[in-house]
């Protein structure tokens, strides 16, 4: 298949990976999981703010700051342990090689959380084992990108219950990998790319992070559920794009070369469109999973990568999202 992006660097010998979400129920931990059997329940409640978490004592277990937004408390914690390469770029720890955890309040002090957690391949079980024996969920375990070095996977994780016994338990399972703690996100990250740019082109909420990563939000219009309950869209089930410049300043041409990673929230029917546009437009599909389990409608995930003009590949993912059920600000 011909490529039709400019100064798209990637190969396509590799084969798509699939990583099935794996099930295993966490009932040994009522207290923590404190999860209704009744769809009923996720009404109002379900969907509200995080802004009642006690915020500051979950940063002081997790041993890094959250940032409250759009009603979420999110954790990001990068793997600065790891040196991790791959398609002859690097990939930095707020870029892709990350633990992830997001909050969001279900009202009478009780929270539910979600996220993704970034490790080698000794680290896979000792982290289960911390999830199961802390009354968490297992949700899935996987690589979202083939042929780095070392290899990444990822497991995701979810709970509901007590927020300080929660994040109790995400510590834990942290602290079965490598990552170094404590961490503080940098205040004022810059980056030499247009954020703002590349926020409207994709209709979506532009943040920049460290490493000049740029990372562009996209929710999807249903109501989510997850594990009986109402959620915000953007507890880790939203579409998201992550840019990362691999030059301050153009070295050629009138665009910074920047690696492009979209990963693509879809329903079933949405899957063969989407990747029809990736595809004939020369993206790489990385992966095709399904990353939460007890969830409505079931998503279905894609990581993919490319590298050149970021403003032409954010043109080229918009047209991918076109084909989905996105929540666009413009």
């Amino acid at each position: 298949m011909t490529s039709k992006a400019p100064t798209i660097s990637m190969t396509r010998r590799h084969a798509l990976a699939v990583g099935g979400g794996l099930i295993l129920s966490a009932s040994a931990a009522p207290a923590v999981l404190a999860q209704s059997s009744k769809s009923g329940e996720a009404g109002q409640s379900g969907a509200k703010g995080g802004g009642d978490l006690p915020q500051k004592r979950m940063e002081d277990i997790l041993q890094a700051d959250g940032k409250m937004k759009n009603g979420i408390l999110g954790f990001e914690v990068g793997r600065k342990d790891l040196d991790v390469k791959g398609h002859g770029i690097p990939f930095k720890p707020s870029w892709q090689v990350l633990h992830e955890f997001y909050f969001q309040s279900i009202g009478g002090g009780k929270a539910i959380f979600n996220g993704d957690m970034a490790m080698v391949a000794g680290e896979l079980n000792p982290v289960i084992d911390e999830i199961l024996s802390h009354g968490l969920v297992f949700e899935a375990e996987h690589q979202h990108f083939y042929g780095l070095s070392p290899q990444i996977w990822h497991i995701h994780l979810r709970g509901q219950g007590d927020p300080i016994n929660l994040a109790e338990g995400v510590a834990a399972a942290m602290k079965a990998t490598g990552v170094p703690l404590p961490q503080k996100s940098e205040k004022n990250p810059k980056t030499p790319l247009d954020a703002k740019k590349l926020g409207e082109i994709l209709g979506g909420d532009a943040e920049v992070k460290e490493d000049g990563v740029v990372t562009v939000k996209i929710p999807r219009k249903e109501q989510m559920t997850l594990g009986g309950r109402n959620i915000i869209p953007l507890l880790n089930v939203e579409t998201h794009v992550d840019f990362q410049p691999l030059e301050d300043k153009p070295s050629s041409g009138s665009f910074i070369r920047t690696a492009v990673a979209p990963d693509f929230a879809m329903t079933t029917d949405e899957i063969g469109p989407l990747m029809t546009v990736m595809r004939n437009n020369g993206f790489e599909v990385h992966c095709l999973y399904n990353q939460e389990t007890g969830e409505s409608p079931q998503l279905f995930f894609s990581h993919q990568l490319a590298i050149g003009d970021p403003e032409k590949l954010a043109r080229i993912v918009r047209k991918g999202l076109d084909k989905t059920n996105s929540k666009f600000k413009s």
